[in-house]
């Protein structure tokens, strides 16, 4: 792997997808630092990782604060990112007519909006940094909801759809500055947040039944099911000829 003294800063690193991305990439060799609103949790996430020998560090930003930008910014002069995941998301479940303004701003605000111009102080610490001879990452946390839809999902659904968009373009405005612009689309994985809507049997065997590889024993995503990808699209020795596209972690539910 290529990632042995490379930077790697994660947003919503302090649980579920983002936790086990720090884990993952700091396995992988890299120094890697992780951004969230609870100090708490991450503190606790450091000193896991750090019991192991990995390296990690943390700091606290709140992606949606009108200072955002400039702590950020701050943050990627003292630490170039050589891979910047934007990870940081939310949902509020509603069926569309129920979908209130507070509903649609506040997902919007995070999942849009925040992790727009969060990748867009990456992008300005890569450029502004020396150049390199291998490529730098830019990987948006998208969903299976940014190719298709579900049942009261739709502002969370709009979200993802415009986080593919926004991938591709970025791609295209950022090739010929060495930096590649990817997406990971995971279908329903074993998390914190996917933990609740799981304990509703009913809406668990509808998922399992759209997943090909839905078992008896694992009915949806596992929590290291994204690491392949995350390790792909990272590591410029890998995947250096690829930019603009998504890899689906789905279990098959896309291709039906």
């Amino acid at each position: 792997m290529g990632l042995e003294g490379k930077t790697v800063i994660i947003t919503g690193a302090s649980k579920g997808l983002g936790a086990r991305a720090c884990r993952v990439l700091a396995e992988a060799g890299a120094s890697v630092l992780g951004l969230a609103r609870s100090g708490d949790e991450l503190a606790a996430l450091k000193e896991d990782l750090n019991r192991d020998g990995l390296a990690f560090d943390f700091a606290v930003v709140d992606l949606i604060a009108e200072d955002a930008a400039a702590t950020l910014s701050d943050l990627m002069k003292a630490q170039v990112p050589d891979v910047f995941i934007n990870n940081a998301g939310s949902t509020r479940p509603a069926a569309f007519q129920d979908v209130t303004v507070d509903d649609f701003d506040e997902i919007m605000r995070l999942n849009v909006k925040a992790g727009f111009f969060a990748s867009q102080v990456a992008v300005k610490a890569m450029l502004a940094a020396p150049e390199t001879q291998e490529t730098r990452s830019v990987i948006h946390m998208s969903s299976m909801l940014g190719q298709v839809a579900l049942p009261g999902r739709s502002v969370y659904a709009a979200t993802k759809h415009a986080l593919e968009g926004l991938t591709k373009a970025m791609a295209l405005d950022l090739a010929s500055n060495r930096i590649r612009v990817n997406s990971i689309c995971p279908t329903y994985i074993e998390t914190p947040m996917t933990r609740p809507l799981m304990e509703n049997q009913a809406f668990k065997a509808f998922v399992a039944q759209r997943l090909p590889l839905s078992s008896d024993d694992q009915p949806i995503g596992k929590i290291d099911d994204l690491d392949g990808a995350l390790l792909y699209l990272s590591d410029s020795s890998l995947s250096a000829f690829v930019t603009g596209s998504n890899v689906v972690v789905d279990g098959g539910w896309t291709a039906q």
